[in-house]
């Protein structure tokens, strides 16, 4: 039953998220820690990994989520159920489309699904900032410069400026990090 519970949370962040894995952050984020699959650290940590593994950023979550919960099977049916709404939903966008994507209701829907997943991406990296440069939780809102990780932020800047200068392939950037991390803190 848990099982079943389970794989229909993910089949909802399939069906109701639009705009690829980046728009399914924060409904993952909220489901995972409202059913305590993962803390809003361990989430935060799952997103720099599953941005520095191969293949989309919501399988990746997905597999390693359905893994931690269910063992092999958990993995292979969340990463299923996760994408077979969209996969599906592709194949029937694409054929109504096809007739309909001059008309201006389809023009003004797409307009919508734009702005709403702006938001969503949005969301999720004001959420992942929060849970990485501050210590603690709550209070963000209502006391912003308390609770500060200087260390987050100060390598938030020197990345900064260094990804601004030289340009290098974003796993030169994580590999630096995680190199100073281990070695500093």
């Amino acid at each position: 039953m848990k099982l079943i519970f389970f794989l229909f949370e993910f089949l909802k962040i399939g069906l109701f998220t639009y705009g690829g894995g980046l728009a399914m952050i924060p409904i993952l984020r909220d489901i995972s820690i409202e059913n305590a699959w993962l803390t809003d650290s361990h989430f935060t940590d799952l997103i720099a990994i599953s941005q520095s593994t191969p293949g989309p950023i919501a399988i990746n979550m997905a597999t390693y989520i359905g893994y931690r919960e269910f063992g092999v099977l958990g993995a292979l049916l969340a990463s299923i159920v996760i994408i077979a709404p969209a996969f599906i939903l592709a194949i029937l966008l694409g054929k109504f489309l096809s007739k309909f994507n001059r008309h201006p209701a389809v023009q003004a829907a797409f307009v919508g699904l734009k702005a709403t997943v702006i938001g969503l991406v949005g969301t999720s990296v004001l959420q992942v900032a929060l849970v990485s440069l501050y210590h603690g939780d709550g209070g963000v809102i209502y006391r912003p410069l308390e609770g500060i990780d200087l260390k987050a932020l100060l390598m938030f800047g020197v990345f900064y400026l260094l990804i601004r200068k030289y340009q290098k392939h974003p796993l030169f950037y994580i590999a630096m990090g995680g190199v100073i991390s281990l070695v500093f803190f």
